[in-house]
């Protein structure tokens, strides 16, 4: 058995008052009404998609907008960040700022805004077409550039007075552009859809194609001197040009799609992309670093550096990430007030934690009516939270970080491990830092508010937690990885397992039998507290998500297609029950033989109260994904779900 130390990383501290690091100009505070009424309520509303789309700054002046109207400014490199009104609730998909008070920005059907006083007020303008607009540059208050396209033609507009008339420079079938940059104040490029990279040295007059060599989609065009720039797009594309675009050489780096960029100067500069992709390059690109930016679950869509040392990149989830020492340690904050949230668990009927993405930990003290946000700086998804008796529990998620309390959740202790050249490693952090191979370690202390995450290190994502007592606990994730613990999660040895696909769902029932499922319909057995696993024949092909058992005989599997599987035997025979028509199922709970619920896809909640042999859908008044299903007490449950939805019903 392959040996695997969980690192002690920082004692974490904190109390159970709001942290947050989205302040609005409105500064009303809105919260649910509960209705008492029996059956589900929701106790906190869902909010809308909160992705970001793109980045700015100047000095200490940056701007984030994104779907649905976002608008964000700080003022202060990023310390603070402000939610702004927005005159319209279009998704808005990219800005420019000549100075911290003149912009533009961008976004479907058509939409222009511009500001003259640094947001406070915004004003829209008409342009000829209702398309989808991805890009603008400005040169000054007066000429400027948009361009985007529709489902057949590309489109470049111009401008000579700010924005208040427009007209079509180019257009042309089949090339949707998707960024527009310039350099001087006659030279441009454009770049959009089969590879097609667009230039004009007569400030857009007549727009000439380069040959880029691809016909991936180029999304980015990113120039520090006329001569000198790099394009980048699907599939790893990364082109790089030192005369201008006569000439388009590959370049090879970590990730799949890149989304965006950003370079100091001809040296050093940043790509990110798909699934968390983060890579730097201190030579032009010849070579290219892979950063952990411990967002696997989101797409990483914007980035900007203030300087060589504080940057910031933005995600589809609404998270931010920022660095303060050139790229070497991400943290993050949600900027997102209403971040899905994938797992609750109440250590009493009226106090209890809800997780999600983005490191969003809601705390809640009066039995759901209030949720609070605590700050985690972790910049990933936690996948599951769950507590063993009133006073420990464990959350797992992205980065494999696997966080510990044993005081109700006062103080948490997050572990991670640290894998360099195959070498294992612990590194004890609070104040101070020692370890048996080099690592890096925080040197700011741990605050009484917040929980301090080093993501330096990465491990891959973990999704599932369970621990049967105190001291014995089992984390499931990426790629078939099992981790055992026998003090409490201090330390954790990796266990033989016989799949390499992701795991998602364990259960126990007592120090020795239980059960994983995952991926490819796998559902594995042991009998010796995982020394050995063995797969279990389920009859399906499909993600398998939860597993819950009720005795050492009797549980149930949910998954893909609504699927739900039953065992009276351990698992040596899966029976399917009858649900509904549900197109996913993501957590099973069960609180005695007979009654059981099941969550899953627009918002299903199934109930049976005869052990599966039928199932109904109870009303649950929304129609949001819900991920997670708990009971506070006998006669309270809460679902958790898609955009920070919480429901509540008392039995």
């Amino acid at each position: 058995m392959k040996n695997v130390t969980i690192i002690n990383r920082l004692i974490i501290t904190f109390s159970i008052f709001v942290l947050t690091f989205l302040i609005s100009c409105n500064s009303q505070n809105r919260e649910d009404s509960t209705s008492t009424s029996k059956g589900w309520q929701i106790v906190r509303s869902p909010g809308k998609d909160g992705r970001l789309n793109a980045i700015s700054f100047d000095k200490e002046v940056g701007w984030i907008v994104g779907s649905n109207g976002i608008l964000l400014k700080t003022v202060d490199q990023g310390k603070v960040w402000l939610k702004c009104d927005s005159p319209v609730d279009e998704n808005f998909n990219a800005l420019y700022f000549i100075n911290p008070n003149w912009g533009w920005v961008v976004g479907d059907f058509g939409m222009v805004i511009r500001t003259e006083d640094g947001g406070h007020t915004w004003r829209q303008l008409p342009i000829p077409k209702e398309i989808e607009l991805y890009g603008v540059h400005f040169l000054d208050h007066n000429q400027g550039w948009v361009v985007g396209g529709d489902l057949t033609t590309g489109y470049i507009f111009h401008t000579l007075d700010g924005g208040e008339n427009w007209e079509i420079q180019y257009s042309v079938l089949n090339q949707h552009l998707w960024h527009v940059t310039f350099v001087m104040e006659k030279e441009g490029w454009a770049v959009g859809v089969s590879g097609t990279i667009l230039h004009t040295m007569d400030a857009g007059k007549t727009w000439e194609l380069q040959d880029s060599g691809t016909n991936q989609t180029i999304y980015k065009a990113r120039f520090v001197t006329s001569e000198i720039g790099w394009v980048l797009g699907t599939w790893g594309t990364i082109l790089h040009t030192q005369n201008g675009g006569k000439n388009w050489i590959r370049q090879k780096a970590p990730g799949e799609h890149f989304t965006d960029g950003y370079f100091l100067n001809q040296k050093q500069g940043w790509l990110v992309g798909h699934e968390g992709s983060l890579a730097q390059t201190n030579d032009g690109g010849r070579n290219w670093k892979r950063r952990e930016s411990g967002t696997a679950d989101a797409n990483l869509l914007g980035i900007a550096f203030v300087n060589e040392t504080d940057g910031f990149a933005i995600s589809s989830t609404g998270g931010l990430l920022y660095t303060t020492n050139g790229g070497d340690l991400w943290k993050g904050k949600n900027l997102n007030p209403h971040a899905t949230l994938k797992s609750v668990a109440f250590r009493s009927a009226k106090e209890g934690w809800a997780v999600g993405v983005n490191g969003t930990i809601l705390y809640t003290h009066d039995g759901g009516h209030l949720w609070q946000p605590i700050s985690s700086e972790a910049t990933g998804e936690f996948a599951t939270i769950r507590f063993v008796d009133r006073e420990q529990g464990w959350i797992v998620g992205d980065g494999g970080f696997i966080f510990a309390t044993k005081d109700g959740g006062k103080q948490w202790q997050a572990h991670s491990t640290i894998q360099e050249h195959g070498h294992l490693g612990i590194c004890a952090c609070q104040f101070s830092c020692f370890c048996s191979i080099p690592c890096s370690c925080p040197t700011t202390e741990a605050t009484s508010q917040n929980i301090n995450v080093d993501n330096t290190s990465f491990f891959h994502e973990l999704y599932g937690v369970y621990f049967v007592n105190s001291h014995q606990g089992w984390a499931v994730g990426h790629e078939g990885r099992i981790l055992y613990s026998e003090d409490g999660g201090k330390t954790w040895t990796q266990q033989t397992s016989p799949v390499d696909y992701p795991l998602l769902g364990v259960c126990f029932v007592n120090s020795k039998r239980g059960w994983i499922v995952g991926y490819q319909g796998v559902i594995l057995m042991t009998e010796d507290s995982g020394k050995t696993w063995e797969r279990q024949q389920s009859q399906a092909d499909i993600p398998l998500m939860d597993v819950c058992f009720v005795s050492e005989n009797e549980g149930w599997v949910v998954g893909g297609n609504g699927t739900i599987l039953h065992t009276l035997d351990a698992g040596e025979h899966w029976e399917h029950q009858e649900g509904q028509p549900v197109s996913f199922l993501w957590r099973v709970l069960f609180k005695n033989q007979k009654k059981g619920w099941t969550v899953g896809s627009e918002g299903a909640i199934l109930y049976t109260e005869n052990g599966g042999q039928t199932w109904i859908r109870q009303q649950s008044r929304t129609d949001q994904w819900l991920y997670d299903i708990t009971l506070a007490d006998q006669k309270t449950l809460y679902a958790v779900g898609l955009y920070g939805v919480v429901l509540k019903n008392s039995l």
